[in-house]
């Protein structure tokens, strides 16, 4: 049984490469991947792990565009790809400085996209799911953010107060997040009035998201039904327009 299982239309898709503009005039590199066919359509930005861009990202994105998103991946590492968690270390210290800025430039270049209907969420690995916390934590016009075990450490006494939507998934054996951290942060979401969701999969540690299991119960394929699920119901409500 494969992770993806579409229940509804699925779009021709057009992928490749473009840049996004940054404010200081340097173009950021980014994957992109979208319906091939004519409207606007709601948006997701794929804020990708440690490793850099790598096969996870680009087959997500793709299923995205199938579901009817138009979808980008800001290219934090600027084409670099790790292959060992050393060379992944030094890349997110040598560009920890900007890579929020990135992630919010590429949040806005959704927003006002020709083809987009002003409906976006930021969609994280590990890393990225980081990102994506801070950006439902400083972002008021962002309607989902979704986080694959990311690290809310450093925003443990803020999240009852996040503007967007948040859906955090973790394995229940994630050796960075600890069941104490994960106990804080649902208190805090339960505080909100945003309809947050914090999930926990069984027989699951860090990186578990790799779209290759098969079977309904894999914790990928868990976690592929809960992210559509919940942006179907944040993001793509408004429906094609």
């Amino acid at each position: 049984m494969p992770v993806y299982q579409p229940r509804s239309l699925e779009h021709p898709i057009n992928s490749g490469r473009i840049s996004v503009a940054l404010e200081d005039g340097r173009q950021l590199p980014a994957y992109w991947s979208h319906p091939d066919s004519s409207g606007k359509f709601p948006a997701v930005a794929i804020i990708h792990d440690w490793w850099g861009i790598t096969t996870v990202e680009r087959r997500v994105a793709h299923l995205f565009a199938q579901m009817g998103y138009y979808v980008i991946i800001p290219d934090l590492y600027n084409g670099r790809v790790a292959t060992t968690p050393q060379e992944a270390i030094q890349l997110v210290e040598e560009t920890a400085k900007h890579n929020y800025q990135f992630v919010d430039t590429s949040l806005r270049a959704l927003e006002t996209h020709v083809r987009v209907n002003g409906k976006v969420a930021a969609v994280g690995l590990g890393m990225g799911g980081t990102l994506a916390f801070e950006a439902a934590l400083t972002r008021d016009d962002l309607e989902a953010a979704v986080a694959l075990y990311g690290f809310p450490q450093k925003y443990l006494g803020k999240f009852h107060a996040a503007y967007a939507p948040i859906l955090a998934i973790f394995g229940a054996t994630d050796p960075y997040v600890g069941a104490g951290v994960i106990a804080q942060m649902r208190r805090e979401l339960l505080q909100s009035e945003r309809p947050h969701e914090l999930v926990t999969l069984e027989g699951a540690g860090h990186g578990f998201f790799n779209m290759d299991d098969n079977g309904g119960s894999s914790p990928s394929a868990q976690a592929w039904a809960k992210i559509s699920a919940f942006l179907e119901r944040h993001v793509k409500s408004a429906g094609e327009v």
